[in-house]
């Protein structure tokens, strides 16, 4: 077996960073294409921002300056080599989204047979803005302040007692049926980045993503393990629970 000396070392690790960071975040990013900067303006990277920029300086000197007799000018020392090893296996393991997301289980969600007076009340009190809507463990709607907005609209007026049903609103809770918002489904396994991106891509005119829902095969017909809002981003440690 051939022994890497540490500036061999160093290389081979700063090309696999290359590699790894354009697959699994710049995939459409051309070979060849600088990729190491973009890395480091990627939020669940950012605390290895600085640790980028100093092993991408020091890759820099190692190729752009000649040779003394066929030796490299420096050596990267055993804990520069730790630092860059550190990266590579952070962007080899991307954060997932899940972990910043509200799991099922914390989810506080609603019956089309619940009392809209109760859920409001806790959408008050919690300061949440959408609200996932269940029948038979399958997810049926969402209940925001659009389904009021849209119901208004159509009915001309609106009359809320104690008694009222989330029923009442049927026709407004579907997912498609949300006048400016939309929800997108992803994978439990997809990355913090991939989701953070798709809250940035305007790709519905007049419509903005509300939530992003995470179940076990992409799609809406998954089961449901989480969900997302662009709040959740905000938040170390999200926590909505059902009460």
């Amino acid at each position: 077996m051939i022994l890497l000396n540490n500036t061999e070392r160093f290389l081979d690790l700063y090309r696999q960073l290359e590699k790894i960071g354009r697959t699994n975040y710049f995939p459409e990013s051309p070979d060849g294409a600088p990729i190491i900067t973009r890395l480091t303006t990627i939020p669940s990277l950012r605390e290895l921002k600085e640790d980028i920029e100093y092993c991408r300086v020091v890759r820099n000197f190692l190729v752009h300056t000649p040779k003394v007799n066929d030796v490299y000018p420096v050596i990267p020392s055993d804990d520069m080599i730790k630092i860059l090893e550190k990266c590579v296996d952070r962007v080899k393991s991307p954060t997932k989204a899940i972990c910043f997301a509200i799991r099922r289980e914390n989810m506080f969600t609603a019956r089309p047979e619940d009392r809209v007076s109760k859920i409001t009340e806790h959408m008050n009190k919690r300061g949440f803005t959408h609200v996932p809507v269940f029948s038979e463990k399958k997810l049926v709607g969402v209940f925001s302040d659009n389904v009021i907005y849209s119901y208004i609209c159509d009915k001309g007026t609106i009359h809320i007692d104690e008694e009222t049903r989330l029923s009442e609103f049927m026709d407004y809770l579907y997912l498609e049926n949300h006048f400016n918002e939309y929800f997108a489904f992803m994978q439990d396994d997809s990355s913090l980045y991939e989701a953070s991106n798709l809250f940035n891509i305007d790709s519905r005119s007049m419509k903005k993503l509300a939530v992003i829902f995470f179940t076990d095969n992409g799609r809406r017909d998954g089961r449901v393990s989480a969900m997302m809002t662009p709040y959740s981003l905000l938040r170390d440690a999200p926590e909505y629970i059902n009460q």
